[in-house]
């Protein structure tokens, strides 16, 4: 009786360390899951700010190349006003020389 006690002890013992190795498999495994589902949150998270920046430093570039093209061409259109005026004198010099 003793020796059956002492088996069924032993036997209890295997069936609840397996029992408790599965759940803890399972818990290993959910944790795994979640942890694989946050990092993937993350990235797209992180993917979606960079492409949100990337969007905003394009625009802002778009902005100062349109601002700078405007400046170049107000300086040219400068330049080609002083540059007629010059002639206007250089013609108006050589009227009054003759």
């Amino acid at each position: 009786m003793k020796r059956l006690v002492g088996v069924c002890i032993v036997v209890m013992g295997l069936v609840g360390s397996l029992a408790c190795s599965r759940q803890d498999a399972d818990r290993a495994r959910s944790d795994s899951r979640e942890a694989q589902e946050k990092a993937q949150r993350q990235l797209e998270e992180a993917k979606d700010k960079l492409r949100h920046e990337l969007k905003r430093a394009d625009d802002q570039t778009r902005e100062d190349l349109d601002k700078a093209r405007d400046q170049v061409r107000h300086a040219l259109s400068q330049s080609e006003s002083d540059a007629e005026h010059a002639r206007d004198k250089l013609r108006q010099r050589e009227k009054d020389d003759q």
